[in-house]
């Protein structure tokens, strides 16, 4: 057996050369026509494994990386792709991240995990995925525990698990035991508070994190699983700077910000134990850092644009994201029930809306610091104007007001006209005062330079002057015909006020009219393909003007 064993070695050494020269081939092929393809760029702490003194360390092979986990059709490794249940592409392309970087040396894996009850569905989903890889890892690991014990030390994956509602906690301290892990992802909790200090958990991560980066120089991947922006967004800025300086990537696996709004989840979501919401709203969003949008509502029944997806994530979690070198990834199925998707007597909405990425992506919030972000706030009247008038809650409009008047009876005329007339009065101040905002403005809007101000500031007035058109012309023609008017067809007896693209209002609010034509009709030429250009069509289905009718 002595005399033959060193033979057997041998053959098998050459068994495995030639296997690695027939897979190396075909590696090298396929990563070449994938640069061809599409250039990438190195992300720290990814592609570029740091040392903490900050010297790139030596791979011993190219990996296969893209940046921004692009998604193209592939045949994953079996342990990251779980046969039973919603596979999501998202996390399969990240735990292959994960595995590609445990195969180059020791890797950290920091899970931050959402314990809200939206997020229950979704987190659920995820753990499964995630178990699976580790169930798999497991195998391979005691199989290669067998064979060499030493690469199996150097190719270990260390894994630490925190949570987060209310309160954060540390699930599982940082370990390279496998079934452990596995096991803990099990043991998460719901929590019922409807609070997520979601970034003071991740706090705790980079914390602990970084001492292992420090003393080990292991590649660490943050990895935050949530539904929510986040009710202690502040810390964020604290966080930011030990992400780039330990190159750290942060992936948040989560629901993308719903376009310029909060919120898609009504607040009933998270009930408390009492069946009360604990807060007055849900966080998702914007996913700009302040609001930039207008709310105002539409001018017919059935026009709405409350759960256009932005094509972003919520804007803390986006930010720290692209400047540590990671990716947010939106989920399309975050497992929201119709339950938890409707309000009381409406029907269950979700984010819709699916524009291009390659036009979307030149509308780019501006990702940069609360202090840069407010300089540019104070060096343009125009962006000014649009915060200031995005802060303003429930600004009026017109909407179910009365166009069918009774004109055999002159007495009974009046008094409905007058009634009319002082509801469209109660409107104007609200509406004037919103304008007087945006049109303070005004004369800084040639010098934006960004597509997504230009559109929303010219959105946003365009839509007020509509607004007004609309109101101050109703208005009018309620004062015209108070003045007297009469029928020209014999047997009319009623006088019906429908929209028209001409105005008999009157010169001023012709004008009027006319200017917000023109700013909506510039926003759909000028940023065809976005939702703002969606937004002004929308608007503009409902003429400014007014005539009357008889009937």
């Amino acid at each position: 057996m002595n005399r033959i064993a060193p033979e057997m070695k041998i053959l098998k050494a050459c068994s495995l050369v030639l296997t690695a020269l027939i897979i190396g081939c075909g590696q090298t092929e396929q990563a070449e026509q994938t640069n061809n393809d599409q250039p990438r760029e190195l992300v720290p702490g990814v592609d570029i494994p740091l040392n903490p003194q900050g010297d790139i360390r030596p791979k011993k092979k190219e990996l296969k990386r893209t940046t921004g986990l692009g998604l193209e059709a592939e045949a994953p490794p079996r342990r990251l792709v779980n046969t039973v249940g919603v596979i999501q592409p998202e996390v399969t392309k990240l735990l292959e991240q994960i595995d590609a970087s445990r195969q180059e040396g020791p890797t950290l894996v920091a899970w931050v995990i959402d314990r809200s009850n939206s997020a229950a569905n979704m987190v659920d989903g995820i753990r499964q995925q995630i178990q699976y890889y580790y169930d798999e890892l497991a195998v391979e690991h005691g199989k290669a525990e067998r064979e060499d014990q030493a690469e199996i030390e150097r190719n270990n994956l260390y894994t630490g698990i925190y949570t987060f509602g209310e309160t954060v906690e540390c699930t599982l301290p940082v370990t390279p035991e496998l079934k452990k892990a596995k096991a803990a992802f099990s043991t998460i909790p719901v929590d019922n508070s409807g609070i997520e200090n979601s970034f003071a958990a991740l706090k705790v991560a980079v914390d602990e994190a970084k001492k292992m980066r420090v003393e080990h120089g292991y590649e660490v991947f943050l990895v935050v699983v949530t539904d929510e922006a986040g009710d202690d967004q502040q810390i964020a800025d604290e966080i930011r700077p030990d992400l780039s300086k330990y190159a750290m990537p942060l992936y948040v696996i989560g629901v993308n910000a719903p376009f310029g709004k909060r919120a898609i989840l009504p607040e009933h979501v998270e009930a408390g134990v009492n069946g009360q919401a604990s807060q007055s709203r849900i966080n998702q969003g914007p996913e700009t850092r302040d609001l930039e949008q207008l709310l105002l509502a539409y001018p017919a029944a059935g026009l709405s644009m409350d759960t256009v997806d932005s094509g972003y994530g919520p804007f803390a979690w986006e930010l720290l994201c692209r400047s540590s070198g990671g990716v947010f990834l939106g989920l399309k199925a975050p497992g929201y029930t119709s339950a938890m998707l409707s309000r009381p007597g409406s029907r269950p909405v979700a984010l819709i809306g699916s524009y291009g990425g390659s036009i979307m992506s030149k509308y780019a919030p501006d990702y940069v610091s609360r202090a840069k972000y407010d300089e540019m706030i104070q060096a343009n009247g125009a962006i000014k104007a649009l915060l200031n008038v995005a802060r303003m809650k429930n600004i009026p409009t017109l909407i179910n007001y009365q166009v069918d008047f009774d004109g055999v009876d002159v007495t009974r005329l009046n008094q409905a006209l007058s009634q009319a007339q002082l509801g469209a009065a109660q409107i104007e101040p609200g509406l004037n005062a919103a304008y007087n905002m945006l049109a303070a403005g005004e004369s800084d809007r040639e010098q934006l330079t960004k597509l997504r101000w230009q559109a929303g500031y010219d959105l946003a007035m365009g839509r007020i002057l509509a607004a007004k058109s609309r109101v101050e012309g109703y208005n009018a023609m309620l004062a015209a015909l108070k003045r007297g008017k009469s029928f020209e067809n014999e047997g009319s007896t009623r006088w019906l006020l429908t929209p028209a693209e001409e105005t008999e209002a009157g010169s001023a609010v012709k004008k009027i009219g006319e200017r917000a034509v023109e700013y909506l009709e510039r926003v759909k030429k000028v940023h065809a393909g976005t939702p703002w250009a969606q937004m002004a069509e929308m608007e503009l289905q409902v003429p400014v003007g007014w005539k009357w009718m008889e009937q």
